[in-house]
């Protein structure tokens, strides 16, 4: 079955629906044009991911790369990575999402599967995410077995779970051959700048009401306010205020569907100095007022 629902847990770790330890693997459809914002905000999860760009165009974001898919591409996440998907101005992202644990194709912790199959790539520092492009013969294939593993669990036929995870070893094969063996033999240890990061976050959407400084988002990882400043730009690519505004006007949209509060308490509600502010910031952002966007009972958001 896939699972027509996205969504984030309070520590910014994706929740992979259908986890479990019988079958760890969920499938997520994810039609960006019904949510509340055009991204599936900066996240991580322990899962493996492949995704598949059903239809549109979609920008994959990482500390260190961007990729923009075409309609009928895909790309791998690694396990662990700060990542964002957002869909371009003016275009459709409708895609699938397959996260899954290391268990479903390394088996026995220690296997042979895990330590000369999955470890290397999970392990790469230097692998957080690799695109699957339509031009190259190998990754199409790479992208028809990610595409055939959804087909099957979203059939839910006799023997839908060994043909997905079959498909997903067959992807996993193919996808090795896409990367250098020494980007295979370069052993990963977090990103301090991005551990430090992930703390930050966690802060801001705690704190996010208050009146914050950039002293006080710092002191969260124990570092300087130059360091802070420049861990936002090297892993997200903006300010912490720049988040900071961005979770607020986020929580402010969710407010306006969920809630009948007036827009000046939403305002205010979400840490703005004033409603007009607020307006300002939130058209800039939606290209709509927050009076429209709550007018627009028409769209059916999924979150």
């Amino acid at each position: 079955m896939i699972i027509n629902q996205l969504t984030l847990s309070d520590n910014l770790q994706e929740i992979p629906v259908n986890k479990g330890k019988a079958f760890p693997l969920s499938t997520h459809y994810v039609d960006l044009g019904k949510w509340r914002t055009s991204a599936v905000p900066w996240h991580w999860h322990s899962e493996l991911e492949f995704l598949w760009l059903i239809r549109g165009s979609l920008k994959v974001l990482t500390a260190h790369q961007e990729y923009t898919l075409s309609e009928g591409e895909g790309c791998f996440v690694n396990r662990n990575v700060l990542h964002q998907m957002a869909r371009l101005p003016k275009t459709q992202a409708v895609f699938l999402s397959q996260l899954w644990d290391v268990s479903l194709l390394g088996g026995a912790r220690g296997s042979v599967f895990e330590q000369k199959y999955l470890n290397p790539v999970m392990e790469s520092k230097e692998l957080e995410a690799l695109p699957f492009l339509l031009q190259n013969a190998n990754q199409r294939k790479i992208l028809e077995h990610i595409r055939t593993s959804c087909d099957a669990v979203d059939s839910e036929e006799d023997g839908y779970e060994m043909i997905a995870r079959n498909e997903l070893s067959s992807a996993w094969l193919l996808m090795m051959k896409e990367i250098p063996r020494e980007a295979r033999q370069s052993q990963n240890s977090e990103n301090p700048a991005e551990a430090r990061v992930k703390k930050m976050m966690l802060y801001i959407q705690e704190h996010y009401q208050e009146k914050l400084s950039l002293e006080e988002i710092a002191a969260a990882a124990n570092i300087s306010t130059r360091e802070c400043l420049r861990d936002f730009r090297q892993c997200l690519h903006t300010t912490p205020f720049g988040y900071l505004i961005d979770h607020r006007l986020n929580v402010a949209a969710d407010s306006l569907l969920t809630s009948g509060l007036p827009v000046t308490e939403i305002a205010m509600n979400c840490g703005f100095s004033s409603g007009s502010y607020f307006t300002k910031l939130f058209r800039e952002k939606f290209q709509i007022t927050p009076l429209e966007y709550r007018k627009a009972k028409d769209r059916q958001f999924v979150r």
